[in-house]
């Protein structure tokens, strides 16, 4: 803590707001970072707005695991674009995320470009995106970009339920695929509306994530670039208990006046 009692943290960027868009917490809120898999994000929102059919199937081809990092996914499975959406928000999965972009009737150059259109109808100042994955460091969005990015998923109810389940399981014409949800914040104290993960060694660990406390209080957390996955959710576990103690008046209705009137900033690094 700093003398004020305000948390230090050991990542590049932290974000918090309420669900009115009030700025409870900030470090480095508006610098520019690689956010690795929380690009799938955008990825969903481009995905969703071809309006995909969920029980069509698709067949994996090798481009598709090519340089994908970490997957159970091969090829000649035929798997369900609702199974490859589930592995790519609750896994991380980037064979299902290629494959979901490769399908939905748009060439790559142009899923990426409604990618970009879209984070600027979104007011996501300094967001640029090369490819839907999260792969490439030429990925960047400050956090509150990321912040605001979450919440634009999150309106889809299909998507928010997505990334409320634990675990989640699929057969494909191969195998039985059991899927665990990346963000450990859903085994935690408080209710998980939505949250995404992401890591690659140039942005380090990221989380954005949407969540409700004991009170009904909601909040949106983002932390870029932590050193360790375990530091990733402790460092966010901090802002979240210090927001719910300090952050936000006691909640008699559903709206949340913060405390105090301007945004808390963490000292930069």
């Amino acid at each position: 803590m700093t003398a004020s009692g305000i948390p230090r943290l050991h990542v590049k960027a932290a974000y918090v707001e309420d669900a009115a868009g009030r700025v409870l917490f900030q470090k480095n809120p508006e610098r520019v970072y690689p956010i690795a898999s929380l690009t799938k994000l955008m990825s969903v929102l481009v995905l969703f707005d071809t309006v995909p059919t969920w029980d069509r199937v698709v067949e994996i081809v090798p481009d598709d695991v090519k340089n994908s990092s970490r997957s159970r996914i091969r090829p000649r499975e035929e798997i369900s674009v609702r199974d490859l959406i589930h592995a790519a928000l609750m896994s991380s999965d980037n064979v299902a995320t290629k494959a979901l972009a490769r399908t939905c009737g748009l060439s790559r150059e142009e899923f990426v470009r409604r990618m970009n259109a879209k984070a600027d109808s979104l007011g996501l100042t300094g967001t640029r995106f090369v490819e839907p994955t999260g792969l490439s460091e030429q990925n960047v969005a400050t956090a509150q970009g990321c912040a605001r990015l979450l919440r634009a998923a999150s309106n889809s109810e299909i998507v928010s339920a997505i990334m409320q389940k634990e675990s989640y399981e699929f057969t494909s014409n191969r195998k039985i695929h059991r899927l665990v949800n990346t963000n450990r914040l859903l085994r935690s104290k408080w209710r998980v509306t939505a949250g995404k993960t992401g890591f690659i060694h140039e942005a380090g660990y990221c989380l954005a994530t949407n969540i409700e406390g004991e009170n009904g209080a909601a909040v949106t957390a983002v932390v870029l670039g932590a050193p360790s996955n375990a530091l990733r959710f402790a460092e966010a576990r901090r802002i979240l208990d210090w927001t719910f103690r300090f952050g936000l008046m006691p909640a008699v209705t559903n709206q949340i006046t913060p405390l105090p009137l301007t945004p808390i900033s963490a000292e930069s690094d």
